[in-house]
């Protein structure tokens, strides 16, 4: 009997370790997100770093920047030492917008401004390079005296 209950202890360990390297055990999720993309080595000029994210998690976003005030996205987002994110602004009427990542609990900046003065482009607007995770969300601002419709793109991505 003691023989029989050492196999098959043995077998569930191996099997355990099988399964577990083949599919792993614990999934956790920091975050709901709409698209994952997987993206190729990004070349932009002959000479350049060649950049090669391992994934990124794309959000829309669609906001309504009030006058002379700011509007904010969803969040938090957790923001991994190495994770970066950029913005992607699709349409905002051909007014300048203006985003930065701040501290999602103080709404302090933790990075610089990013001026997005045409629309169709995409821009880093910061990378975590604190060494330790940050909870963020994106500030949107616009320095005209109405409201400015605003719609895109957030990419976090990871090296």
């Amino acid at each position: 009997m003691r023989k029989i209950l050492k196999s098959g202890l043995s077998l569930f360990v191996v099997l355990f370790i099988l399964l577990s390297t083949v599919h792993p055990m614990f999934v956790f999720a920091d975050e709901p997100f709409t698209a994952l993309d997987t993206v190729p080595a990004i070349k932009t000029n002959v000479g350049t770093p060649v950049i090669s994210p391992d994934y990124v998690k794309t959000y829309p976003f669609d906001v309504i920047i009030p006058v002379f005030s700011y509007a904010y996205s969803d969040g938090p987002y957790t923001m991994t030492p190495g994770k970066y994110v950029q913005a992607h602004l699709t349409n905002s009427g051909g007014h300048n917008v203006y985003m930065t990542v701040v501290d999602y609990y103080t709404n302090q900046p933790l990075g610089d401004e990013v001026a997005f003065t045409q629309e169709g482009i995409t821009k880093t607007l910061w990378t975590n390079t604190t060494g330790t995770t940050k909870y963020v969300k994106i500030r949107f601002g616009a320095a005209v005296p109405f409201n400015v419709h605003a719609t895109g793109s957030l990419i976090f991505g990871w090296f």
